[in-house]
């Protein structure tokens, strides 16, 4: 038994028994029990915590919703409105309910015996306890009626685990609070995650109409009553206020437009990251940058490039030379005070304005397999010098002239990204081996190549130190006051030359012409980052502040505003110049008039009266925003919520892309609206569409997060099997279930709810290793290992996602199978051409026969003709009755029904109503195709089978690509040409995985099955090569990463996987998903196993050929977002949830001397409510506002 002191003054008394340590005891210094008694006699009694205990969680409610379900399928309905996959204690439960809910979207029945297979592909099988597991929890149920019941007890249960989970985050934040961190942060954050526990007890259940028609009938009685007033918030703006009635509660409104008034610097900037160098044009969200204190920072948004636009050649007294445009922020300091000034307000400050030096990078310190000053002081070739051999000893053993040798005079790159400590040394050892002190107390170095001079002067900016480069390509560098010689003599002369520096003055700020530019955002509190090679530090929406301020100073509503992009000063600013009519450059230049004084100071007082709350807090989350949010409506009556703007805002979570990431934000935008009966206003950016028309002028569709299609792209559905274009898709209006890739990549059918058209654009035709084309913008996403990466980005030889198999479709139907024979040798060797007979044609005894015993099935008997000279037999298939009063030969109206009569060889397809057939009748179609332009051999030469089908049809060598697919066969398709004929399409089948597949399960009729049988007995002596269905090599950067994490060297990883060590020889290559099935049980890797067991095949990228610009189209998935076009996976586009889309279109923005110059145009390009239209307005951007047009 001992005693211990909680730290505020309460002693825990413990005691130990046979079973551990027990509280059983508290008592405060003073002798009281604790905790007191309040003295509230209705305060209720205040749990007392037990250690040990288990999470709340009931077993056998799991046991019982989870045999429910699989006894019936009224269950599983009743059961998924109630609960969720993580509601669920044990994860083996939450395997088995994902499980049968993939089943349930299927159609396909759930129960012990499908769901054990389900559970087996997916590999979790053995995870839950096996068969036999399924099997106990049906046992388990009392009845399956009340699995609606059962749910919504593991409901409560889940809902009390996460709140003890939050208690425990919330008692932390408390610590943190006492630790110096800003309470009323604390307090927020401790309510969003009470917020987050109760997210989903707040959703809304269906309302009988009645119950809805007097609230209803009241709203329109007070419109009437005012006149038609709006009843919403004023947005400042006459005819936009006529048009909406408003801002309304519960809207949610997206204010979109192109970067019209950015700021950004030159493509060819070069920016230092915490790994090496990027720069501003290749640069990308996620990455991470430098900040101005010397710390990393991630960028958390990136404009498109933007050109035409002034630009400015900004000069440094060290001769930095770096391109902005004249918007481009910069943090100077005139006459000792830091300032934040654009590129155009700098002009006026040339010989002042001075830029502190960045201070020294703050990296974590590295492990080198040779000590940072040996290695800089011998790649300076000083081996010789005593002092500098004793501090080379001081680092550790080593061969001196072995190492000199190796590097060359070189220093590797890693070694600039070490620790300030390490790259201290590192300096020191270069400036000790090649540098001398000049009279100015300017260090000279002198580099003999271009590899030594860059290295230096990355190493000189990244310490905060400032160089200049000679005429020579020596370098001079400035260390002000700081100790960077080792060697004494050196040391000694620099002390007594050297002088305090540490900034660099603004020397010239010049207009050239205007090249392409780009800004980006990061999520430092400054938002500085440092650019160019020197390393200078560097900074990086009016309609909707006009909406603010109509609502908070113009009619006294509480607005709040959630700015992720301007600061708190700067807003404030914007809306001082906008009320009090100064402009804005005055106020930032420090050049204001008296009149401009004493008309601020005349509207001082109504704008500090306002309503209006502003929160520049950085990496906002949702939640942050909706418990502040929640708290300013309780205090403060919230009418307006702005939020700027959505592309900056994070989740912190781990999402399949960033457009998913920002379409979620859309979807809890409005969520917030409607539960606080609030408009919520969001800022977006537009891609680039608006500068690619001749207009300029925006579209809704521009505020999509992706890329576009052209009509034609063919879509793979999930419902029947088929495919169907997304021109067909759009003019049906159909919402197909389409295959689509899950988290896990696995194919998964997903409904696709909207097709749109995107404009007009350029397109891209993609062409892969396995014949498969896909055209595409730009900007559409491909799925690599890397996640959804823009086709802009990729290049020849990058590898994308592929569906590797395709399951049953939802909806099968069977077909006769005199009617799947007759139809696949009709395609094959049929003739159906219009006032001609049906003919087939073939040299097979065996598939004459089996043609016409199909055509028995039709009423119809096969007459045979014997053309000896043409070496082929023909039957001619007549109808069994006279061809009067429109009747049609049975035949023939059957192929018209399926759509291939009248066809040419080259014109034909495979209809839709094979494609829903189940996987046995499709084996069969393919059984007898095959046996008519198909070929199968064993090549003695080769030692290998030939299989593959000829014909000159594209779109049928597609259709037989994506039946193959069905056994998982991923197929080539080869293009052949010969003169005179035209061009054919080879469907290859290679590989010995593959090609044994299509000979077990599919197999040939007729003669070629002969072939097709000893083929199938030489592949079984044939060894496979692994190496033909490999995951990308990019793969082996996550491998290390977790060897790192795991503490494992690469030399006992290859023991592990009982294979040769061969250094770095091991990641060159891309390892085949056998292989790599083995790291993964090596590491014990969820993710490696997913990697090298999904349904993704990695196809290579041949060609990428612009084909023009061209209508484009993109349809919406729900949930996973993606979708098979053409065989490839590709990301779709991400529906807005907004109520009202408003553009902005500013003509002078891309042409100076546009007659419309000082106006602007408001579009309503979305309106849930009402009609659209173009407003015009008059812009003010030089006072940081919209205004009225003038009347009359």
């Amino acid at each position: 038994m001992f005693d211990e002191c909680d730290g505020w003054g309460t002693s825990i008394v413990r005691v130990s028994n046979s079973r551990g340590w027990h509280r059983v005891a508290v008592v405060d210094d003073r002798g009281h029990d604790a905790p007191r008694d309040s003295g509230r006699a209705d305060e209720p009694d205040i749990p007392v915590e037990e250690f040990g205990r288990q999470p709340p969680q009931d077993m056998a409610a799991e046991q019982s919703v989870l045999g429910g379900m699989m006894l019936s399928k009224d269950a599983i309905a009743d059961v998924i409105e109630k609960i969720r996959t993580n509601d669920f204690y044990r994860p083996a439960h939450q395997a088995v309910y994902e499980a049968i809910l993939e089943l349930y979207g299927k159609g396909e029945p759930a129960d012990a015996v499908t769901v054990a297979a389900e559970l087996e592909r997916a590999g979790e099988l053995r995870r839950i306890g096996g068969a036999p597991y399924l099997h106990t929890l049906i046992s388990t149920v009392p009845t399956a009626a009340n699995a609606g019941y059962y749910a919504e007890i593991v409901a409560e249960k889940a809902i009390l685990r996460r709140l003890v989970e939050a208690g425990t985050r919330i008692v932390q934040f408390g610590y943190s609070g006492a630790d110096g961190q800003d309470v009323a942060e604390v307090v927020d954050r401790a309510q969003a995650e009470v917020y987050e526990v109760t997210e989903r007890r707040t959703a809304e259940d269906y309302v009988p109409l009645e119950e809805l028609l007097q609230p209803t009938m009241d709203e329109i009685d007070s419109i009437a009553s005012r006149g038609g007033i709006s009843l919403g918030v004023p947005t400042g703006f006459a005819d936009l206020d006529k048009l909406t009635n408003g801002l309304h509660p519960g809207q949610m409104i997206i204010v979109a437009a192109r970067p019209g008034v950015g700021k950004a610097l030159a493509l060819d900037t070069p920016l230092p990251t915490p790994t090496g160098w990027t720069t501003m044009g290749t640069v990308s969200v996620g990455d991470q940058l430098i900040d101005a204190s010397g710390s990393p920072t991630r960028v958390v948004a990136a404009t498109d490039v933007m050109t035409d636009r002034p630009c400015f050649e900004v000069e440094f007294s060290d001769g930095t030379v770096l391109v902005a445009d004249e918007q481009h922020q910069w943090v100077a300091e005139i006459d000792d005070e830091k300032r934040t000034l654009t590129t155009a307000d700098l002009r006026v400050h040339v010989g002042c304005a001075m830029v502190r030096n960045t201070a020294p990078l703050d990296l974590p310190r590295k492990n080198f397999a040779y000590g940072p000053y040996t290695v800089a002081a011998l790649a300076g070739m000083a081996f010789d010098d005593p002092e500098i051999g004793i501090r080379i000893d001081a680092e550790g053993d080593v061969d001196v002239m072995a190492l000199m040798s190796d590097l060359g005079g070189r220093i590797p790159y890693e070694y600039l990204r070490g620790s300030i400590a390490q790259r201290r040394a590192l300096l020191a050892g270069l400036l000790d081996a090649r540098a001398s002190v000049d009279e100015d107390g300017w260090i000279i170095v002198p580099a003999a190549t271009r590899h030594m001079t860059a290295v230096l002067a990355d190493l000189v900016a990244g310490l905060g130190y400032t160089y200049k480069r000679s005429a020579t390509g020596w370098l001079r560098v400035d260390t002000g006051d700081d100790d960077v010689f080792t060697v004494y003599h050196k040391a000694l002369r620099h002390k007594e030359l050297r002088r305090r520096s540490g900034v660099r003055r603004l020397v010239a700020v010049r207009p050239v012409r205007s090249v392409p530019v780009r800004c980006v955002q990061v999520d430092n509190d400054d938002h500085m980052y440092l650019a160019g090679e020197a390393m200078v530090p560097t900074h990086n929406s009016t309609l909707a502040m006009d909406f603010i301020r109509s609502c908070s100073i113009g009619h006294q509503m509480t607005a709040a505003m959630f700015s992720l992009e301007m600061s708190k000063v700067e807003i404030v600013m914007r809306l001082l110049s906008a009320e009090a009519k100064i402009k804005l450059g005055d106020m930032r230049g420090g050049s204001m008039s008296d009149d401009d004084w004493t008309r601020l100071a005349r509207r001082m007082g109504e704008i500090s009266e306002a309503p209006l709350f502003i929160d520049d807090s950085p990496n906002l989350t949702m939640m942050e925003i909706r418990a502040k949010a929640r708290r300013l409506k309780q205090r403060h009556d919230l009418k307006l919520v702005v939020v700027d703007y959505m592309q900056l805002m994070t989740s912190g979570k781990k999402v399949e892309s960033r457009q998913q990431e920002v379409s979620e934000f859309s979807r809890q935008l409005k969520l917030l609206a409607k539960e606080l009966e609030v408009p919520v206003v969001a800022i977006s950016q537009l891609n680039r569409g608006p500068e690619q028309r001749t207009d300029k002028k925006p579209q809704v569709s521009d505020l999509r997060e992706s890329g576009c299609l052209p009509a034609s792209t063919r879509i793979l559905r999930a419902d029947n099997g088929s495919e169907v274009t997304l021109g067909e898709l759009l003019e049906s209006g159909g919402q197909p279930l389409v295959w689509s890739l899950d988290e896990r990549m696995r194919m998964v059918a997903r409904p696709m709810v909207k097709v749109f058209p995107s404009g007009h654009k350029e397109v891209f035709r993609v062409r892969m290793a396995s014949g498969r084309v896909v055209e595409a913008t730009g900007n559409h996403p491909f799925m690599t290992l890397d996640g959804w990466i823009p086709l802009s980005d990729l290049r020849v030889d990058d590898r994308v996602a592929a569906p590797r198999w395709a399951p049953e479709p939802r909806d099968t139907s069977v077909m006769a199978e005199a009617e799947i024979v007759m139809l696949a040798h009709m395609i094959g060797d049929g003739s159906c051409v219009k006032r001609q007979p049906i003919r087939y044609a073939s040299i097979d005894e065996d598939n004459l026969t089996a043609v016409a015993a199909a055509a028995e099935h039709f009423g119809i008997t096969a007459v045979r003709d014997e053309y000896a000279a043409a070496r082929v037999t023909t039957l001619r298939l007549p109808a069994p009755y006279r061809l009067t009063h429109g009747r049609r030969n049975p035949i023939a109206a059957w192929l018209d029904g399926l759509g291939l009569f009248g066809l040419r060889s080259y014109e034909k397809f495979v209809p839709c109503a094979v494609f829903s057939l189940p996987n046995d009748q499709i084996a069969l179609f393919l059984h007898h195709l095959w046996s008519t332009d198909g070929s199968v051999r064993w090549d003695d030469k080769a030692s290998q089978a030939r299989i593959y089908y000829a014909t000159t049809s594209r779109r049928l060598a597609d259709d037989v690509a994506n039946l193959l697919l069905r056994f998982g066969i991923y197929s080539r398709t080869v293009r052949t040409e010969k003169s005179g004929y035209r061009e054919c399409w080879h469907v290859t089948v290679t590989g010995v995985e593959h090609q044994t597949t299509f000979l077990a399960k599919i197999g040939v009729h007729g003669a070629r099955g002969v072939l097709a049988k000893r083929a199938l007995e030489k592949l079984n002596t044939v060894e496979e090569n692994t190496n033909a269905d490999t995951v990308p090599a990019a793969v082996w950067t996550q491998v290390r990463e977790l060897l790192r994490h795991n503490g494992m060297t690469h030399r006992a990883f290859a023991a592990a996987m009982g294979s040769r060590f061969c250094g770095a020889t091991m990641w060159k290559h891309s390892p085949s998903r056998s292989r790599l099935a083995r790291v993964a049980a090596v590491l014990d890797s969820a993710d490696i196993e997913m990697l090298a067991t999904n349904d993704v095949y990695w196809d290579r990228i041949v060609d990428i050929t612009s084909v023009g610009e061209q209508d484009v189209f993109d349809g919406t998935v729900a949930e996973t977002h993606n979708f098979v076009a053409n065989g490839i996976s590709v990301h779709n586009s991400l529906e807005q949830d907004a109520d009202m889309v408003i553009l902005l279109h500013r003509p002078d923005a891309f042409e100076r001397d546009d007659p419309r110059a000082g106006e602007a145009d408001i579009i309503v390009g979305k309106h849930r409510n009402g009609p659209t239209a173009t407003i015009t307005v008059a812009h003010q951007l030089h006072l940081s506002r919209f205004v009225d047009m003038a009347r009359g």
